[in-house]
């Protein structure tokens, strides 16, 4: 069995929803996809620079030199993992949006859950603790970083990573800046600049202006939106710092699932091709059956790719006056704060649940639990069994109640299965603006490729404005 055999897309819970799509819509979806697909296949063989210009570079991953497209290598992202880890106890990621979310989304999906805590009793030799900042003008967070490190004696063994293309992001710039008075005069030596390598950028001008230099330089790429970006530098970077092994194997492993992921997604037809399938089900969910919402919904205990998916999500396909808002939610905490409104509110919401294959531990219930009445069925039962029962449960209940789901399973929470899966669900982003573009929605038009605004977000710069207007 092949590594991506072993992702799936059950959409036997969607039959309500299918089954109000008209035959003739359902069958001009199936043609339209199988062009889709032939558009990006073709748009893959035109190389780099056209995807760059297309602002799709984050799907190259050929393997051929570079290895890994052509801005940085892994071996130099790597390299500076390894400085960082020799040198920092503590690793400060700066930055807002696909800047921040990406690495926050792999620290949380593929690190120890109390990574601090443990780096910190020294049961993680090597490896720094993580914070992040940057993401907001509210000063708590970043009064207590600063206050917490000094008071531990860190200031001095901390490194930041500053993640800006343009390095003029307000929140991030700030926030770095406060973060530089605290370093003292030589910051820039205890300083990444993730950004555009070029004059555009506020951080690439401050290197070049000699005075100062900062301790690695890593790109923002062309061609690659910030929600888009958590395989590049701006999440690759994080994922090497902390692993306990060879940072360069986990970049490696993780990027050979993306580059799996991206194989499969060109080659499997559109009827056997996850991205496809899926945004079939979310454009039908919308476009013909009366959905205003789609629940995106994680049956695993990881909050940060929730957060992920409604910014790609949300930025993506929320265009021209149509589009699905996104929830989010984990299971079963939040079968405990959605369900109810999902089943008993306005049946507006179709459902996007993800379940891992295999949940990495075998932590079970006690035998002899004293556990009586409807407890008492969970002695000896793991905790991964129960996880999944709960999810079973859920979608059984919502099927028999007409609330129309699908499940993606993936293998497990590692490098590779995580990079996959989140390229796939970019993917599936990326086919389902295209439909709206390519017009199978009445509300869009007949366009053409190069009007799709999947890539763009013109409506974040209305506040930024306002903003300095105020100030």
């Amino acid at each position: 069995m092949s590594f991506m055999e072993n992702f799936s897309l059950d959409a036997s819970g969607a039959k309500v929803l299918f089954d109000a799509v008209p035959p003739d819509w359902r069958t001009g979806m199936e043609s339209a996809l199988t062009e889709i697909q032939k558009g990006f296949q073709s748009e893959d063989k035109e190389g780099y620079a056209s995807l760059v210009k297309r602002l799709r570079a984050w799907t190259w991953c050929h393997k051929t030199p570079p290895d890994h497209r052509d801005y940085a290598s892994l071996s130099r992202i790597a390299e500076i993992a390894r400085r960082i880890k020799s040198e920092a106890q503590a690793f400060v990621t700066v930055g807002i949006g696909g800047s921040d979310l990406g690495s926050r989304t792999l620290h949380d999906l593929l690190d120890h859950p109390y990574h601090n805590g443990m780096a910190a009793a020294g049961k993680l030799p090597g490896i720094p603790e993580i914070y992040f900042t940057g993401d907001t003008f509210d000063p708590l967070r970043l009064s207590a970083l600063l206050e917490m490190l000094k008071a531990r004696g860190l200031l001095d063994k901390t490194i930041i990573n500053i993640v800006s293309k343009s390095g003029t992001t307000a929140e991030t710039a700030l926030a770095g800046m406060i973060l530089a008075d605290a370093l003292g005069g030589d910051w820039m030596n205890r300083a990444v600049a993730t950004t555009g390598l070029s004059p555009k950028s506020l951080l690439y001008q401050m290197e070049q202006s000699g005075k100062g230099k900062f301790m690695a330089a890593l790109p923002v790429p062309d061609g690659v939106g910030g929600r888009f970006s958590f395989a590049s530098p701006v999440g690759l970077l994080l994922l090497a710092v902390t692993t306990p092994g060879d940072p360069e194997a986990r970049l490696r492993e993780a990027m050979n699932g993306y580059g799996q992921a991206h194989e499969a997604f060109l080659s499997a037809p559109p009827d056997k091709n996850i991205a496809c399938r899926l945004a079939g089900y979310l454009h039908a969910a919308r476009a013909f059956c009366g959905k205003n919402s789609v629940v995106f919904y994680p049956y695993f205990d990881n909050s940060k790719l929730g957060d992920w998916f409604v910014q790609l999500y949300e930025e993506s396909l929320q265009e021209r006056g149509s589009g699905l808002n996104v929830m989010a939610a984990t299971g079963p905490t939040g079968n405990h704060s959605l369900l109810n409104g999902i089943v008993n509110g306005a049946r507006d919401k179709a459902i996007l649940f993800l379940e891992p294959i295999d949940f990495g531990d075998s932590l079970t219930v006690p035998k002899d639990a004293p556990l009586e009445g409807s407890l008492e069925i969970f002695k000896g039962v793991s905790f991964a069994a129960a996880q999944r029962a709960s999810l079973r449960g859920t979608i059984q209940d919502f099927t028999s109640r007409g609330v129309p789901n699908v499940v993606l399973r993936f293998p497990r929470r590692d490098a590779a299965s995580v990079f996959a899966l989140m390229r796939i669900l970019m993917d599936a982003v990326a086919v389902k603006g295209r439909l709206k573009s390519l017009h199978i929605d009445p509300i869009a038009g007949t366009r053409k490729v190069e009007d799709e605004d999947t890539y763009t977000q013109s409506g974040v710069e209305g506040y930024k404005q306002r903003m300095r207007e105020n100030l």
